[in-house]
């Protein structure tokens, strides 16, 4: 599948700086995938992500190098003791942080202007947009001191419309849909003077995908020394009101050419973007007037290296550290697995605020075709949908042999599970 390179003697491992972050992939997953590739030197940093209790746990499986109220040159001069061969992030929130360490650092990594088109939503479209990738509207949202600003908005907004914070936002979190421009402004003055961004709503076509399934996928990639190699066409369901992400499956169930319509447009927004080197995630929506780019990640997918792993036995994680410490990793023809690898992600109805019960998940656990069932948020524990996709009650992950199965899953899913609460 790939081009790889023989296991790495122990005593010639190269070091990898990881920027970490609790709320991206377990230490476990990370150290699987190190395992044989590399040794890992943990950077931390307290004041961002409340790292303090992880890196204890971290320095059990490397050096722990803390940067926490350091500027980029500052932690690069305490990074560079450790001599890293290689940087990678898997976080967006640490993006800009990692690109900048990697410039002082001269290793490769995304450069501090293509982190910021990865971060900021914002500088994102107006490069996908002038590199000629079609894209929905978009406009900053001026804020309610600036009345001048605020008329000259009136007059280009357009409803329905998307709302979102315009940086370092992910997960769909605080992303709202509005109709009008009462809302907008009722929705702004919530928001406590964060940045926001107004997209044009992508409504759907009619046709196209079975209704369990949502018309949007997302395109997995690898770009090693700047040439690009797409790994998988992921499929979705429909989201959770008003955004939250219900889950994935892989591989999508797509026509021939809307398939080839989504590998092309990935291609052309990586390419628009600057991308050289790192994993993506391209999330790409089907629309009456064809493939518009949703939004660009400059990290691997969230659940997309163990649905590989279940279907392929790719390991994602991996490949992306190689990379990160400059073999060159190419893909020939994106995965068409004879088997279909999915993730749920079940969240709570939009009011509720505090789960009472979850029953049924253990009984669905025993399913066969159920590879992990994993309880998120339990009894008396609070809920939010403004948490976006890490605010789900629980999550299901498992393999089955077609997408008619992938269906009755789905039915199984939102029939036999409740979900309780206040």
């Amino acid at each position: 599948m790939t081009d790889r390179v023989p296991e790495l003697d122990h005593a010639a491992r190269p070091t990898l700086a990881l920027v970490y972050h609790p709320a991206s992939f377990s230490v476990f997953q990370l150290m699987e995938a190190a395992s044989g590739v590399c040794s890992v030197a943990w950077v931390v940093d307290d004041t961002v992500d409340d790292s303090a209790a992880a890196a204890r746990v971290l320095g059990r499986f490397g050096t722990v190098i803390d940067v926490s109220g350091m500027d980029s040159a500052q932690a690069a001069t305490a990074v560079s003791l450790v001599a890293p061969n290689g940087i990678i992030s898997f976080k967006d929130k640490r993006l800009r942080f990692t690109s900048e360490l990697a410039a002082h650092l001269g290793l490769p990594f995304h450069s501090p202007k293509v982190a910021r088109r990865l971060t900021d939503k914002f500088a994102q479209r107006l490069a996908l947009r002038d590199g000629g990738v079609a894209v929905p509207g978009f406009q900053t949202v001026p804020r309610e001191q600036d009345p001048v600003a605020w008329e000259g908005f009136v007059e280009q907004a357009g409803f329905p419309a998307v709302l979102k914070p315009r940086l370092d936002n992910e997960a769909s979190r605080d992303t709202v849909r509005v109709a009008s421009l009462e809302e907008l402004r009722a929705q702004t003055a919530r928001t406590n003077g964060t940045e926001l961004v107004l997209e044009e709503y992508l409504g759907d076509r009619s046709g196209g995908v079975r209704g369990c399934f949502a018309d949007y996928v997302s395109v997995e990639s690898v770009v090693s020394d700047g040439q690009i190699s797409h790994i998988a066409v992921t499929g979705r369901f429909p989201p959770a009101e008003p955004f939250r992400e219900s889950g994935f499956f892989i591989e999508a169930e797509l026509t021939e050419s809307d398939r080839r319509a989504a590998l092309e447009t990935a291609t052309a927004a990586l390419r628009a973007i600057g991308i050289e080197t790192g994993c993506c995630h391209t999330e790409i929506k089907f629309t009456p007037q064809g493939a518009r780019v949703i939004e660009v990640n400059g990290r691997i997918g969230g659940g997309v290296p163990e649905m590989l792993s279940d279907i392929t036995g790719l390991q994602l994680l991996r490949d992306a550290m190689r990379v990160a410490l400059g073999e060159e990793i190419h893909y020939g023809q994106p995965v068409r697995p004879e088997r279909v690898g999915f993730l749920f992600y079940v969240h709570a109805p939009r009011w509720m605020r505090q789960v009472s019960a979850v029953e049924g998940l253990e009984q669905l656990c025993e399913d066969p075709r159920v590879t992990e069932g994993i309880l998120n948020r339990g009894p008396g524990q609070p809920v939010d949908w403004r948490e976006g996709n890490h605010g789900h009650v629980f999550s299901l992950r498992g393999t089955v042999a077609d997408h008619d199965e992938l269906e009755l899953i789905d039915e199984r899913v939102h029939s036999e599970v409740r979900i309780s609460g206040e």
